[in-house]
C-alpha cells in the first residue's frame, strides 16, 4: 500500500492490489478485474507492477467498470 490518495490515506500501490480490491467489490468476472488481468499479463512485474498514476485517476478509470 502507498499513502498517496488526496487525503493522505493508504491506497493500492500495485496492479495486483487494485485487482484484489476490484475483485472484492465486483467479483472475479467484472470488467475492472478483466482489464487489470490484461495489464498484469502485459507487464514484466505482473501483479507487483507499481502504479504511477494517482489513486484518484485509478478510481476514475476503474469505478465505471465496477458499476457498469
Amino acid at each position: 500500500m502507498r499513502t498517496d490518495d488526496e487525503s493522505g490515506l493508504p491506497c493500492p500501490e500495485t496492479l495486483g492490489e487494485y485487482r484484489d480490491m476490484c475483485k472484492a467489490i465486483g467479483g472475479s468476472e467484472c470488467r475492472a478485474v478483466l482489464f487489470l488481468d490484461k495489464k498484469i499479463a502485459e507487464h514484466e512485474n505482473g501483479r507487483d507492477e507499481k502504479v504511477i498514476a494517482p489513486d484518484s485517476q485509478m478510481r476514475m478509470l476503474l469505478m465505471p467498470m465496477l458499476v457498469g
